[in-house]
């Protein structure tokens, strides 16, 4: 029997760093898709920017002024104030996050910073295929057992993330 989850975490971990930094977007890039509906136009548009630019700024080897302005305005139309906090909006914290694989030391770097703890890209993964599973559950018909559901969906999204790692290591060789 084929576990998905367990193939991804074996295929991420013979992935470049780099690659792996670019699947993390990819990821989210998947899962934003999915909940395209529900967010906010601003919203979308700045996290789609900023996936944008954190390729780039992966590709370049440091965080350029394109990065540093996309994840400004990211910041800037993902925060909102819920009570007594902010709360950052859920795309938005999923690319920052995402983005995290990639640039962080990046970040570190232009900052004059020490490193940080790097974030695998296989913790990413596993926290959008549990994001995909909340969606489809709270999607899922009245009569349907969320649990399952979830599970489902977080099965589908592990493949999904696998075909695609799969589909980009064919194309590079």
């Amino acid at each position: 029997m084929i576990v998905f989850p367990r193939l991804l975490s074996d295929l991420l971990d013979q992935i470049a760093p780099s690659r792996a930094a670019h699947l993390a977007l990819d990821f989210t890039q998947h899962v934003l898709d999915l909940e395209r509906a529900e967010t906010a136009e601003p919203v979308l548009d700045a996290c789609l920017g900023f996936v944008a630019a954190a390729h780039e700024a992966i590709d370049l080897g440091e965080a350029h002024t394109r990065y540093v302005r996309a994840r400004e305005r990211l910041s800037e139309v993902g925060m909102r104030w819920e009570g007594h906090r902010y709360d950052v909006a859920k795309g938005a914290e999923l690319v920052l996050r995402a983005a995290r694989v990639g640039t962080e030391r990046l970040e570190d770097r232009a900052a004059g910073r020490g490193p940080s703890t790097p974030l695998h890209c296989l913790d990413v993964a596993r926290e959008l295929q549990a994001e995909a599973g909340r969606w489809y559950a709270k999607h899922a018909p009245a009569e349907a057992d969320e649990r399952l559901v979830a599970r489902g969906a977080r099965w589908e999204e592990a493949r999904w993330q696998v075909q695609h790692v799969m589909l980009l290591v064919r194309r590079a060789s």
